[in-house]
């Protein structure tokens, strides 16, 4: 017996036309639309009740509906997603505090073992922290958001922009593989915990502004 997709947006199940939305691209481009509408934009999406992501949504772009039994789509607005993203940023740079203090205690004890394994989850802790900081960046550049303001009121400086982040990450990985131990902390010491530190102070003060 054929059956209809069930089709949801935070939690309420619409009537939708399926002469009209034939793929999972039509449903997600009408879902979008809808959201704008009422200030809102998408901020997750589960298929058949398990998150698809990104890369996923793109790749189910031509797949027909009638190959699915249900879409949920949740939807957030701009601000509490900002707010959201700046809290996974102000909790992300405190672990990364700390994980790079253990880090480099392990290396200066020769203890290769203790810091092959917490460099793993480092190093792809201090991309998605750069990620962030570099959609912030850009955010602001294009009004999306306004600088905070520190304690004695004046505006916080938006912080240089993380393009050299990429390099800087490519090399820590390189010396990295190559088990340059002595190198590795020099680069986390002298050139990715500086950029840390600089962007966790502006994400603290962006915090702040939200509350």
């Amino acid at each position: 017996m054929f059956s209809i997709m069930r089709l949801l947006i935070d939690e309420m199940e619409i009537i939708w036309d399926p002469a009209s939305l034939r793929t999972f691209g039509d449903v997600i481009e009408e879902m979008a639309r809808r959201a704008s509408s009422s200030g809102r934009i998408i901020h997750g999406i589960e298929v058949n009740g398990e998150e698809v992501s990104i890369d996923e949504e793109r790749e189910m772009s031509a797949r027909c509906v009638d190959e699915i039994d249900s879409i949920h789509v949740r939807t957030t607005t701009s601000g509490e997603l900002i707010e959201e993203a700046i809290e996974g940023a102000v909790c992300l740079s405190e672990a990364l505090r700390h994980d790079i203090r253990i880090v480099v205690g392990f290396i200066r004890e020769n203890d290769a073992v203790g810091a092959k394994d917490l460099c793993i989850s480092c190093i792809e802790s201090i991309g998605t922290f750069f990620h962030l900081a570099g959609a912030v960046f850009n955010g602001v550049r294009m009004g999306a958001f306004s600088l905070p303001a520190s304690a004695s009121g004046e505006r916080v400086e938006l912080p240089a922009p993380p393009a050299e982040f990429p390099g800087i990450l490519k090399r820590f990985i390189d010396v990295w593989q190559a088990k340059d131990w002595l190198q590795m902390a020099s680069i986390l010491e002298n050139e990715i915990s500086p950029h840390i530190e600089e962007w966790a102070e502006f994400f603290s003060a962006m915090k702040d502004k939200a509350r």
